[in-house]
């Protein structure tokens, strides 16, 4: 079944001042042996042979937003065919045993979105390049700017390419989502807690900096906020996309 969705950006939440934008899907990571590759339905899997990413944090400020490590890629976002899984309720047990595990020791590290046909493996990762940027293949969650722990109490930046190296990446078909669909984050012993899309939307990268919604103080709700490249916005000079797509998750009712 082929989804599509497109959301014409939009206003923004209050400002705040963090000068970070997500790195714009450069193909950057030839080199660190992790591979995506397409299923024979259309969604994406991802290996990982070794990884040379660092997974420290950073609360400092980038440098410079402007600049990219690795080779721009203008080529067209991949359209891409999904078979969505099943998307299951989770019951209120699975639930409260999901928050508990969210607030242990160990982190989530695998997600998967039914909708769309995706699962992988997220890992923790700060500034790469004075950016968040993800290796090709890889989907990480952001360690930087006191953003939570996946599925904890405040807001968990996830971020992935759409496109690396000419080919479709892990977050190719993120932007099919829509509101209600689900995200789900395994726990390492078995737990696992579902959010539901809230709210999505295509940003210039800049706006996306002063969002309050992504970057702002949140010690009420837990929320995952995923974030790609679009080319919905066409360009920048150095080669890199103007725009990101982005996703809102949080515990239903």
């Amino acid at each position: 079944m082929q989804r599509s969705h497109r959301v014409r950006p939009g206003l923004l939440a209050a400002s705040v001042a963090l000068a970070l934008a997500l790195a714009g899907c450069s193909g950057d990571g030839a080199d660190t042996g992790t591979s995506t590759s397409a299923a024979s339905d259309g969604s994406t899997t991802t290996s990982d042979a070794a990884s040379t990413t660092s997974s420290s944090s950073s609360t400092s400020t980038p440098s410079d937003t402007s600049t990219v490590s690795g080779d721009p890629d203008q080529s067209p976002d991949p359209q891409v065919t999904v078979t969505p899984a099943g998307d299951e309720p989770q019951s209120s047990a699975q639930a409260k045993a999901g928050m508990a595990a969210a607030d242990a020791t160990a982190p989530a590290t695998r997600m998967r979105i039914p909708a769309v046909g995706l699962t992988t493996q997220i890992e923790p990762q700060g500034l790469r390049g004075g950016k968040v940027n993800p290796a090709a293949g890889q989907v990480i969650w952001f360690t930087g700017y006191d953003r939570a722990r996946p599925g904890a109490v405040g807001t968990t930046v996830v971020a992935g390419h759409v496109i690396a190296n000419g080919r479709a990446d892990a977050f190719a078909a993120l932007e099919q989502l829509s509101k209600g669909d689900g995200v789900v984050l395994d726990y390492p012993g078995g737990e696992k807690l579902r959010f539901e899309v809230t709210s999505t939307r295509i940003v210039d990268k800049d706006e996306l900096t002063t969002s309050k919604e992504v970057w702002g103080d949140n010690d009420d709700t837990r929320r995952v906020v995923l974030i790609t490249c679009d080319d919905e916005l066409g360009f920048r000079t150095d080669g890199h996309r103007k725009a990101n797509f982005v996703a809102v998750a949080e515990l239903p009712g």
